[in-house]
This record gives C-alpha cells, sequence and structure tokens, in this order.
C-alpha cells in the first residue's frame, strides 16, 4: 500500500473529489467525515492552538482506499505533562468553540479497514506523520469496523492502547409507518409524543406551519431563526449559547451553505400565527436524518412542548420519506431517550508511545481523581486543599 502523507490543507482539498467518492465505499459514510465539513473546520480552527496537518491518503496502486485526516499538536495534561498528540480534525477546540462532530474517524474502503489501519499505524511508529508521544482518536462511530482494526494495528506497534466509552447516541431505526414508531416506543415515550401534539394542537388551533429553507435567498432567514430560539432558550439558564462563539458561528456560516448546495441540510421551524416557536438544524446524509441543534421560544404555556412537537412532526416527515434514520447524536437527554428506540455506541481510542511519560499523566490524573474525591467528601471530613491545577487536557 502506498501512503502520502499532507501537510498542508490545500494540498488536502486537491483530493476531495476521491476522497468524498470514497466516504461513500465506506462502511460508516457520515457528513462530519466529508471534505466540506473537515476542511471547513480546518479553516477556522487550524490557526489556533499550534495545530499543524498531519493527515495521509491510502493507495492500492492509483485507487484511494483510505483517509487519515489528522493534525498534530501539543497538548497539556493538568498543565504539567506536555504531550505531542496526533488527533483527528474537528476534535480538541475549547470548550467555549466545540463544534461537537460526533462520528468521525479514519475512512477506509469497506473490506480494506484492516490493511490502511496496519499502514496508518506504521506510518505513526515511524513518526512519518510527525513525532508524537500518542494518538488520541475522539468521537468515534462504535458501529465502525475501523475501530477494532485501528485499536489492534496500533497495538501490534508496541503502543499501549486504551478503549473508553463516550456518551451514547440515541436514534431511531425508522420502520414503515407512524404507528410502527409510536408503538416502538416506552409507555413514557409514548405518552410524551401523544400528549405534546394534543396539547400543542389545542393551544396552535390550527394555525401551525413548518417552514425550511430551501433555496440560498431563505438561509439568513433560517440562521437567523436559529441563533434567535437556541439563544433564548440558552439564557434562560443564564447560558449564552454557543453562538456566543465566534469560531463557532464561523464554522457554521460556511457549512451551511455547503450542505444546502449537497442537498444535505434540513433547517426548517414551526411557526404559530406567523411566529416562529421551535427551531431544527437537521442533516440529511446516506438516507439518515441527524439532529444537530435547535432552539425553542419559552414565550408558551407550560404545557406546550414546540421541541417535541417539531421533533415529532420531523420523524413523521422523515418515515413518509423513506429515511432509515433519525439520529439525535451524542447525549442523554432526557427527550433523547424517550423518543429514541436505540442507542448508537461512541468511543475514544487512545494509543501511548511514551512509557516514562504516560506514568508521569497517570500518576497526575490519579492525583487528580483523589482530590476532587477529597473534595467531595462530607463537610465535617474535609481538609484545607489547594486550588485545582485546571482542566485536564487543554492546549
Amino acid at each position: 500500500m502506498r501512503v502520502v502523507p499532507i501537510t498542508q490543507a490545500n494540498t488536502l482539498e486537491s483530493h476531495a473529489g476521491a476522497w468524498a467518492a470514497l466516504l461513500e465505499r465506506s462502511a460508516a459514510n457520515r457528513p462530519t467525515r466529508a471534505p466540506f465539513w473537515l476542511l471547513a473546520w480546518w479553516q477556522v480552527f487550524g490557526s489556533v492552538g499550534g495545530r499543524k496537518m498531519a493527515s495521509a491518503l491510502f493507495y492500492e496502486g492509483d485507487r484511494l482506499v483510505g483517509v487519515a485526516p489528522l493534525l498534530r499538536r501539543v497538548a497539556w495534561y493538568r498543565r504539567a505533562v506536555p504531550f505531542r498528540r496526533l488527533e483527528l480534525l474537528a476534535t480538541g477546540e475549547s470548550e467555549a468553540d466545540e463544534i461537537v462532530s460526533d462520528y468521525l474517524g479514519v475512512i477506509a474502503e469497506r473490506g480494506h479497514e484492516q490493511p490502511v489501519a496496519q499502514a496508518l499505524a506504521a506510518e505513526i511508529r515511524r513518526g512519518t506523520l510527525g513525532p508524537c508521544d500518542e494518538v488520541v482518536l475522539s468521537a468515534l462511530d462504535g458501529d465502525d469496523p475501523m475501530v477494532p482494526a485501528l485499536a489492534g494495528a496500533l497495538g501490534d506497534q508496541q503502543m499501549v492502547v486504551e478503549q473508553s466509552a463516550a456518551t451514547p447516541s440515541p436514534y431511531i431505526k425508522l420502520p414503515a409507518t407512524w404507528e410502527a414508531y409510536l408503538a416502538a416506543l416506552s409507555g413514557s415515550g409514548r405518552y410524551l409524543v401523544n400528549r405534546s401534539l394534543r396539547d400543542f394542537d389545542k393551544w396552535a388551533k390550527g394555525e401551525v406551519e413548518v417552514a425550511r429553507v430551501k433555496t440560498p435567498a431563505d438561509l439568513e432567514q433560517g440562521k437567523r431563526i436559529l441563533v434567535m430560539l437556541h439563544e433564548q432558550r440558552w439564557k434562560s439558564s443564564g447560558e449564552a449559547g454557543v453562538f456566543a462563539s465566534q469560531l463557532f458561528t464561523r464554522f457554521h456560516d460556511a457549512v451551511l451553505p455547503a450542505l444546502l448546495e449537497r442537498n444535505a441540510l434540513d433547517l426548517c421551524w414551526l411557526n404559530v400565527r406567523g411566529q416562529p416557536i421551535a427551531v431544527a438544524y437537521n442533516l440529511i446524509w446516506d438516507n439518515k436524518v441527524l439532529f444537530y441543534q435547535g432552539g425553542r421560544t419559552l414565550e408558551v404555556p407550560k404545557a406546550v412542548r414546540p421541541g417535541i412537537v417539531l421533533h415529532a412532526r420531523s420523524i413523521r416527515a422523515a418515515i413518509e420519506a423513506g429515511r432509515s434514520e433519525y439520529d439525535f447524536l451524542a447525549g442523554m437527554s432526557q427527550y433523547k431517550l424517550q423518543l429514541s428506540t436505540a442507542r448508537r455506541p461512541m468511543l475514544q481510542l487512545r494509543a501511548a508511545r511514551a512509557p516514562v511519560r504516560d506514568v508521569a499523566r497517570l500518576a497526575i490524573e490519579l492525583g487528580a481523581a483523589a482530590w476532587r474525591a477529597r473534595r467531595a467528601a462530607p463537610a465535617e471530613t474535609k481538609r484545607p486543599e489547594a486550588a485545582s491545577g485546571g482542566d485536564p487536557a487543554a492546549s
């Protein structure tokens, strides 16, 4: 297998067509792995925190069979131990700016996962992608066969491999009819949907419309409604919401038109008497609906649940369109659990190749855990402690 290291974003972009075609031939075709998503992320975040492009392309003859969309940077554990890290594009942002790109991973043509994983692991061991002490691959799709292939290949290169579970993604494997969906829900989920629709219809009195972005001319209105209702929801909890971040906003200013151009955007909102009261930012990809973000007004009666109603209408529309899934993405919010019928595992893979440094990292992490345990002890057993040393791994 021929491996081509990529250190410049424009070089990676020049292969976008072959990359997009490969994604369709992979076992985990996700919009967050597509060139338009990851290259837009790099344009916004690539110059932040000392990041360097460290990607690779994998060929059998002239056929592209793998893409490893990676970067390298220095990450600090407890601001005390620096690690030269390889990680996936669209990960590692500060919490305030985080895009939250679920279902990331190394891309391989279906059936080529093992040779691509072995080739990547060998290149990492040789240092072809730059010096590194650890590889951290997060937001991985637990159903992707590339994950176990990578874990095995990195272990074969004498790296210490850890796999951990992240917050799963609730989703619905959509049946043929709305009635079959309701029948598949738990009793509490079915009650939530039916009661929410009934209370909403009683309050709205039929003056309801679902509007959506269909053309570039509609996009500014849709973005304005999305930001307005998202911020209204979070300001009620004393928080600013994600659009307070200029980096987050810049990313979606770039990605929304790209999604619309690819017929992959369903930005829709629920109007009652001409006023928007709930909004959903959905991605349409590989015949699946992925709910990325939403918002709702609080200026409705307590019994009215506009967010649940918009989800219910979107789920029904997805069933009628013959979609295969409705995915809520990672998160364990109560409404996601009640409206979904299954959960997909999300994973993180970490491989360390600096044993001494990793011992130091582990000692600091254990010390921090012990400190937190003492802080959480009953008041009468607490002892005065020094101030915290900082975040676990911030660049």
